[in-house]
């Protein structure tokens, strides 16, 4: 059993779609805020599309974004994984999020130098986490050893999600619902868990109206069966 508590938060729409609605985000990360976490894990495909969609342009580099910000050592890390360098160049968009203390990057053996000098230029911080794939239960030991991290918030999508669900890694679910129907065009959010065939159960904690019209759900994960 994994020492760091990790938590799957999203918004979805009542049809459990990830995508193709308007994500009420001040609410979303409202409700991210309350669970304390001490890092937010976020896939590189999430920081890509997020800056695709919500960031427009890219903005230029400053002397700023190659220096460690000095914030509140009560703000979450980013932590980010991409064995693939997807984020070069993307980056210093995260470590300027005011509510960001910094960023930490989940690589592999198999990284290439490139990016390793690009993050090293930069003093991002970054740990080496598995042969080709990130080896996801030494990544969180890593994180609890280097980082003193105890509770890790998932805000990613379903090809994430469906890993650490299938690896038995995640303790609780916290979704946002949306007043919302996607319909066919849907992408399911929980489509992409491989437990072998088995069902993952879960322990209903609480229904939450927590603005006009939206929900906020939150099981606990039975990891007995996984």
């Amino acid at each position: 059993m994994s020492i760091v508590k990790v938590i799957m938060h999203n918004s979805v729409s009542l049809d459990g779609s990830f995508t193709d609605f308007e994500v009420n985000m001040g609410l979303h990360y409202q409700i991210a805020g309350r669970y304390r976490a001490d890092a937010s894990l976020i896939g590189s495909n999430t920081i890509k599309t997020g800056n695709e969609i919500y960031g427009g342009e890219i903005p230029l580099e400053n002397e700023a974004d190659f220096n460690k910000p000095n914030r509140d050592a009560a703000l979450p890390y980013w932590v980010i994984m991409d064995t693939k360098g997807i984020t070069k160049g993307l980056l210093h968009t995260c470590r300027s999020f005011e509510f960001c203390r910094d960023v930490i990057v989940l690589i592999s053996e198999q990284t290439g130098e490139d990016y390793i000098n690009y993050l090293k230029e930069r003093s991002y911080d970054y740990l080496v986490c598995g042969e080709e794939n990130i080896d996801y239960e030494a990544a969180l030991g890593a994180l609890n050893t280097n980082y003193g991290i105890e509770t890790l918030l998932v805000d990613s999508g379903p090809a994430l999600n469906g890993v650490l669900l299938g690896k038995g890694l995640v303790d609780e679910i916290s979704l946002l619902v949306s007043p919302v129907l996607v319909g066919g065009r849907s992408d399911k959010l929980l489509a992409h868990i491989n437990t072998g065939g088995q069902n993952v159960s879960l322990k209903f904690i609480a229904c939450e109206n927590v603005e006009k019209d939206y929900l906020l759900l939150r099981y606990e994960v039975l990891k007995g069966d996984l």
